[in-house]
């Protein structure tokens, strides 16, 4: 059983901020920042991929409305939002983060290190596509 399944179920303590059949928003117990929360099906989809798309469209709308809930009581300088698959999915269990950002949080993003690309790279690259 999934640590949001057992949420869902009571099995774990968590601070619920959303919560319908489908679909359970908490905060993230490992915060970015504070108001960093998960939004997640109640039933362990566990990849983008999986998801129904009654799901995935109510998932995107109670991202909407946090979004706008913590712009208005952490006056972010900006709102990022995160969802891993596969292997970097370390719950098992779709989940996609939201959280708002600061200057100075430290938050970042590194580089695989390939570098600025050419058009004609980046072209060859996605012909497959």
């Amino acid at each position: 059983m999934t640590i949001v399944e057992q949420i869902v179920n009571r099995e774990i303590e968590a601070v619920i901020i959303y919560e319908s059949t489908n679909v359970i928003a908490f905060a993230d117990h490992d915060p970015i920042n504070f108001g960093h929360i998960l939004i997640c099906p109640a039933y362990p989809y566990e990849s983008y991929i999986e998801l129904p798309d009654h799901i995935l469209f109510e998932i995107h709308s109670v991202a909407k409305d946090l979004y706008k809930r913590i712009e208005d009581v952490f006056a972010p300088d900006g709102i990022s939002f995160i969802q891993n698959n596969g292997k970097f999915n370390e719950l098992s269990h779709y989940h996609l983060h939201i959280f708002p950002r600061f200057n100075d949080d430290q938050f970042g993003w590194r580089s695989s290190g390939l570098g600025v690309q050419s058009i004609e790279r980046l072209r060859e690259s996605l012909a497959c596509l």
